[in-house]
């Protein structure tokens, strides 16, 4: 009973605010875009998971809302054949073998790989973003074979795109996530050649960014034109954020669909400590939605600054950190192949 109390107070304390803040003001702004235009939200990856339980208290139904399962490493792989997607893929650092690289970075099986990398090259140790152009012939080299891998399950996610209606001419979509640089929007904007608008909680370089021959336009609501390691506490030390915002299933990773009705399974990849023991985040999520619908009630607002000394309090104090919520704080850096990230740890807290 008490460590129950003791989660559902630092949610509300602590990501409440933080999540109030946000989806209050991405409401603001997409009630006024709804005036003149079909505006649809997609909530996404596994952050999604709780901010569509946020939008649904703030947007009380005025925007159409729908969760989108997708995710990095999924949108990496079935747009691999597509030289376009390379700059977002690739450049991102990695240190291991090429085998490795192409199952870390895309979740290609090892039958995948082999289809189209001879056995010596699998071995190969490579270092990103060093090796990019490297990389970039490979992928060049091997387009065709690649695209035989690729191209059924990007057939599958494009009907299930068509689904939740982000392929809908006549809707305007606009995708929410954490931040930073839009990666998965921007994708989306390439495989789906449409426009596409994101409002994010900080960025990277918000603006109109030309994809092919249509635009991702980014905005967000913090903070824009900050770096990783440039001082700003709320990216550099997001892990914090990022561990207590996801969904209770491991990272998206793939979809079938079924044959006979057209209704589609996915697949996740591992789950961390905190996927197995999700009760424990769930009632940290449940106190931050508690918040949430406190703040529409009555009226609350924060200010960005107060939410940013709010965030740089809690990230910077362990002794502010419920001891019961030390075991939630973990995420699995899959991009980069290091496997699981602690941010007490890594933070030296």
């Amino acid at each position: 009973m008490l460590k129950n109390k003791s989660l559902r107070e630092f949610g509300y304390n602590f990501l409440g605010p933080i999540i109030a803040t946000y989806v209050t003001e991405v409401n603001k702004q997409l009630c006024q875009l709804a005036s003149h235009t079909n505006v649809k939200v997609f909530h996404l990856a596994r952050e999604g998971y709780v901010f569509e339980k946020a939008f649904d208290i703030v947007n009380n139904g005025n925007v159409a809302s729908s969760y989108l399962n997708v995710s990095r490493t999924f949108l990496f792989r079935i747009t691999c054949d597509i030289e376009e997607s390379w700059k977002y893929s690739v450049k991102h650092s990695f240190k291991g073998t090429l085998g490795d690289f192409f199952k870390s970075r895309f979740a290609f099986t090892q039958e995948n790989v082999e289809e189209f990398l001879d056995s010596g090259d699998l071995e190969k140790v490579i270092s990103l973003p060093e090796d990019f152009d490297y990389i970039c012939r490979i992928l060049k080299a091997n387009q065709e074979s690649i695209r035989r891998v690729t191209s059924p399950t990007r057939e599958i996610y494009l009907n299930y795109l068509n689904s939740v209606g982000l392929t809908d001419s006549t809707v305007t979509p606009v995708v929410l996530d954490v931040g930073y640089s839009g990666t998965i929007q921007k994708l989306l904007t390439l495989l789906l050649k449409k426009d596409i608008s994101g409002i994010y909680m900080i960025t990277t370089k918000s603006g109109q960014i030309e994809i092919g021959d249509n635009v991702a336009s980014i905005n967000h609501v913090f903070k824009t034109d900050v770096k990783m390691g440039g001082g700003y506490m709320m990216l550099d030390r997001s892990m914090f954020l990022e561990s207590l915002l996801t969904a209770p299933n491991g990272q998206f990773v793939d979809i079938l669909q079924n044959i006979n009705n057209d209704s589609f399974h996915f697949c996740y990849g591992k789950q961390t400590y905190t996927q197995e023991n999700f009760t424990d985040l769930a009632t940290v999520q449940g106190g931050a939605l508690s918040c949430v619908g406190d703040c529409v009630k009555h009226n609350i607002h924060y200010s960005v600054e107060e939410i940013e000394e709010l965030n740089e309090a809690f990230v910077t104090h362990r002794n502010l950190l419920p001891r019961a919520t030390w075991p939630l704080f973990v995420l699995d850096d899959a991009i980069s192949g290091e496997g699981n990230l602690n941010p007490l740890s890594f933070f030296g807290l």
